[in-house]
Formats: structure tokens, sequence, C-alpha cells
């Protein structure tokens, strides 16, 4: 039985995945704050330890490496990519023959930044389906990158300060990465900065880049995250463009609601062509959205996929038929 309330309880085994409360035995996908919580001992790969570690302290973890199986509670779990972060890990969970993956935040895009995600056949998938939406479909990357380089360039011509808003985790060093690349010479907000320093320790490196001093932007980008964006630090920079960097560009309203002079779609999470991709590849008999949209769910269905969306308070095994809990001891 799999049971979802401020998270996803595998019943039986002691395993939660990404829960959102305090928990005995918890996997933990990632670094992010919606996903980072300090149970009582964690599952996850060593660079999202050390991530962790750094944002809120000290934790028990029981390290795994990408492709590594391993025995835990009477089932065999195995951690591989997702794409999203640096350390960014899926699970596969296997009892009895029964193979259930759990996504995370995910992207099929190659990165600069994380490795390139991974796509396992499974039994039954439960996958994050955030931009679940038909529109939602992110240009190509070199598109993306093209567009960041334009907005850039054409502000320092212009003698202005460019200001890229990004997540100070994931997001800004893709960013960062992008753009020193190209030759342009950065200036980053200290929490990315030192998010940065982490990830080069795993073999990630950038060219052309400090830490933000006030006045010594002449020449260069600066990177930080939305939430200084009304703060002194970005109000006293006399000439300035902002850019917000989110997949949620593709809704025209984003630049306006963020308070930017333009919205440039660079994303961490898979997009609507990507999820019914990775669908398509892993092959589950059943499939379980979280954080998505109804038209994923009915897409998925008209192209002979057993899909609904994960609810909170759901207890799972109701919805399988008596063939498959027959056949799926884990549900027994």
């Amino acid at each position: 039985m799999i049971e979802y309330k401020n998270g996803i309880h595998i019943s039986g085994t002691g395993l939660w995945l990404d829960a959102q409360r305090r928990t005995d035995f918890c996997f933990v996908s990632h670094a992010h704050a919606d996903h980072a919580v300090r149970h009582t001992q964690i599952l996850a790969t060593r660079e999202t330890a050390r991530l962790f570690e750094h944002r809120y302290g000290k934790a028990n973890f029981k390290l795994l490496e990408y492709n590594q199986s391993k025995r835990l509670n009477g089932i065999k779990v195995e951690l591989f990519p997702s794409g999203h972060i640096l350390g960014g890990a899926q699970i596969l969970i296997e009892k009895a023959g029964t193979k259930i993956v759990y996504t995370g935040d995910f992207k099929l895009r190659k990165s600069l930044t994380a490795q390139k995600a991974q796509v396992r056949k499974c039994d039954i998938l439960i996958m994050e389906s955030t931009f679940g939406r038909p529109h939602l479909k992110f240009p190509p990357s070199r598109q993306v990158h093209d567009q960041m380089e334009e907005f850039a360039e054409e502000t320092l011509t212009k003698g202005r300060v460019p200001v890229f808003l990004a997540y100070s985790l994931g997001k800004a060093q893709e960013a960062m990465k992008i753009l020193s690349n190209r030759g342009f010479k950065l200036s980053v907000h200290g929490t990315i900065y030192n998010m940065a320093r982490i990830y080069e320790e795993f073999g990630v490196r950038f060219k052309n880049y400090e830490h933000y001093q006030a006045g010594n932007l002449e020449g260069k980008v600066l990177i930080a995250p939305p939430s200084v964006r009304k703060s002194h630090m970005i109000e006293n920079i006399p000439r300035k463009r902002m850019t917000v960097l989110t997949g949620w560009a593709m809704d025209k309203g984003t630049r306006y609601f963020n308070g930017v002079d333009e919205a440039i779609p660079l994303s961490d999470h898979a997009d609507f062509p990507e999820l019914l991709e990775y669908v398509r590849k892993a092959q589950p008999k059943k499939v379980y959205t979280v954080h998505g949209f109804a038209e994923l769910v009915q897409s998925l269905r008209e192209k002979g996929f057993d899909a609904e969306p994960l609810r909170q308070t759901t207890k799972i095994e109701s919805t399988f038929s008596k063939e498959l809990l027959t056949n799926y001891d884990l549900f027994a």
C-alpha cells in the first residue's frame, strides 16, 4: 500500500518519499527547501547530503551512489539521476518483483551542472508533473541560452547592469555555467556563490565569477535569488534591467507578476512533452501524478495508460484491481 499524506509512504517498509514532516526514515530526492526535512534518518546521494547540511545543518544520512542497489527494510532500493539539480535522484523500489519508481523533481533535457536523467521501466510510476499542461512546452535549450546571452549583451551595450533572478540552488548555477561559458563576467549573490563552491567540490567548474560587491558591477552580469528583488541590494543599482529565469515564463503574465523587464523559460523541471516521453519510456502499468494538472492525466489516458493524480490522504491500494493486488505483494 502507498499512502500520500505530507509525503509518500510505502506501507510495511518504514520508507517515506520526500515527506514534508519529520519521519523515522525518508528518501530525500534533492536539497531544495520544499523537499528537505531533517528526518531521523535520510536516504540520499552524497551531493544532496552535502548541500542539505550546508543549508540546514547536520543530519543522519544513509548514502547511496547513483545506480547502486541496496537492501533496506526488506526491499531493494536504487537511486538514479533525475537531471534536476546536483545530486538530484529518483528512486527505484523493488519488492518481490514489483518495481515502483518515484521521480521527485526531474527533467530529461541535458543539464550543464547535473547528471542527465535516466528512465527505468517499472510497474508503478509516481511522477512529479509540475508543468503538466500542453501549452507548457519549453523552447530548445540552445534557444533559451541564446535568449539569455542576448538579454545580457543588449543590457551591457546600453551601459546598464543585467540582473538575472534565479533560485540560489540549481538554477542559479546552471545560469552561471551558461553565461560564463559565453564569456560574460559574473557577480553572484553570496548564497549562490556558496552553492557554486560546493558544486565545484563535485567537479562542476565555473569561469569568470566572483562574490557580489556593491558598486563593483561595471561590465558584469549579476545573478541573484528572486527573494532579493525588492532589497536595497537591487534597488541601489541605478541602471539595470532584470529578468527572471523560470519555466512559468511560458505564461504571458509572469513578467508582470515578477516585476521584471523580461522572463526567460530556463527550467529545471520537465515540460509537458517530456512528461509524456518519460511515461512512454518507462511503460508503467499504473501512473500517479504529483503536483500537476488534470490535462496530463487525460493525455496519458488517451494514450492508453492507467493514470490518475495522487492526492493527499489517498490510500492507493483501493484503486487497484483484484488481479493487480494479487500479483503485487507489496499491496497485500
